[in-house]
């Protein structure tokens, strides 16, 4: 009496498939899946992936050879596992992919710092959040107000001028003071970013910590040792002003 013959059960051929997918060199083809059918597949799914990263990240895109990008990208497929199935969260993925399994070596200096302000642009492309705009008469002192960023602006600090990188500029060494900035989402829904300096990121900051303007800016009076408060104060006034018309604070 003849053995019946063994199959690779249905799983098996699951994780054969995708092992291959990701990783044709290494990996073999299901032996029951046409030749042709695998390369449309094996294809499909590289193309899908590698497109959503070029679009989540053009500058990264523009700045890296196309071996060295292909290459990145292979090693994404490989070494990391995606925890969501949503295409839109593909950009997330690779960041955490560049801060768990990527090694750096042949890499830009500037690649973690590059990448997440690319994904911040994204992020806030897609982010559900309703902001109604405050209105500020002519006669009221904003700086008697207590104001916080909105969901849809994000200040951010950087050791590399991000936002200036691209195929003319890559620097090779971090900045000697941050790089702060703030990102918002504007009501036509363009990305818009603002380049903020340190008493500017400072009054961000002590804003969302609850004080008002004026008690903000009288402790950034106290902590620079500025010998003209009135300075400090009027230039605080004029930069929540700004930040009111572009609602960039609720």
């Amino acid at each position: 009496m003849s053995q019946p013959h063994s199959f690779p059960s249905f799983i098996e051929t699951q994780y054969q498939f995708a092992g291959h997918i990701r990783d044709p060199e290494n990996n073999p083809a299901p032996d029951n899946i046409e030749a042709r059918r695998m390369t449309i597949y094996r294809e499909l799914f590289y193309n899908n992936i590698e497109g959503f990263i070029a679009n989540g990240f053009p500058v990264l895109r523009e700045i890296t050879a196309d071996k060295d990008w292909h290459n990145m990208i292979r090693d994404f497929m490989v070494k990391h596992r995606c925890k969501t199935p949503l295409f839109h969260e593909i950009s997330r993925e690779f960041m955490a992919y560049l801060d768990n399994e990527r090694d750096f070596k042949n890499d830009p200096i500037f690649i973690k710092e590059l990448v997440h302000y690319e994904w911040v642009e994204l992020a806030l492309s897609v982010l559900d959040a309703d902001v109604k705009p405050i209105l500020v008469n002519d006669e009221q002192d904003v700086l008697a107000l207590q104001l916080k960023t909105s969901p849809l602006a994000w200040s951010l600090a950087y050791q590399f001028p991000v936002h200036q990188i691209g195929p003319d500029f890559q620097p090779h060494e971090p900045s000697e003071t941050p790089v702060y900035l703030l990102v918002y989402r504007a009501q036509d829904d363009e990305i818009t970013f603002l380049e903020l300096n340190p008493v500017s990121m400072r009054l961000i900051e002590l804003l969302n910590e609850g004080l008002t303007g004026q008690n903000a800016a009288e402790q950034i009076v106290d902590e620079l040792q500025h010998p003209n408060a009135d300075i400090v104060i009027d230039g605080a006034r004029v930069l929540i002003n700004d930040w009111l018309q572009r609602q960039v604070l609720i």
